[in-house]
């Protein structure tokens, strides 16, 4: 089969959320050739999904050196460093998906997952107040990665719940609404 098909069979698989096997047949879809941006994100994704963090890291890189303007592979690489709590390298490709994509809300919402991780409330506020002003829609790239690093999220969340703790997280309790709301249609 050529490079061309077995990236179609791959798509087909990780789409039915077959994402081992669609890493096989990504993996077949390189073998034979097919070395392109598409095939390397799309197989950084399935390891991303199957927990497997130093390949996705390794395939978003490839995407960035064969085009340095990819901003998913910058956005998903910032989301698996979020997951391996590397909070300054997340922030960093978070920094870069924003450069290159102003009103990218999801890379402003885990770039503020990031910074309340560090405990930067400051700038955690500033980037989760500045996703809500993007739409609903524009937070669907969002929700699409939000299952692998919800830990990480629900320790923010717990953090700008509790006033107490954190006095100087100053999301109100109609932006904390929101954000919950996003994620409550995704995935309850």
């Amino acid at each position: 089969m050529d490079a061309r098909k077995l990236l179609q069979k791959a798509q087909g698989l990780f789409i039915e959320g077959r994402h081992k096997e669609s890493i096989n047949a990504f993996t077949e879809s390189i073998t034979a050739g097919g070395e392109t941006e598409i095939v390397f994100l799309s197989r950084g994704v399935a390891y991303l999904k199957t927990e497997q963090m130093e390949k996705a890291i390794e395939d978003f890189s490839r995407v960035i050196d064969l085009n340095v303007l990819n901003i998913r592979a910058y956005y998903y690489r910032g989301i698996t460093y979020l997951i391996k709590e590397n909070h300054e390298k997340a922030i960093s490709d978070l920094d870069r998906t924003i450069e290159l994509k102003p009103d990218h809300g999801p890379a402003f919402f885990a770039r503020g997952t990031a910074y309340a991780q560090t405990g930067n409330d400051y700038e955690a506020t500033r980037n989760i107040k500045t996703a809500i002003t993007f739409s609903k829609a524009n937070m669907q790239a969002f929700s699409d990665s939000f299952g692998v690093f919800r830990p990480r999220f629900d320790k923010v969340m717990a953090i700008m719940t509790d006033k107490e703790k954190t006095p100087s997280f100053t999301l109100s309790v109609e932006e904390i609404e929101t954000v919950k709301k996003w994620l409550d249609e995704r995935y309850h």
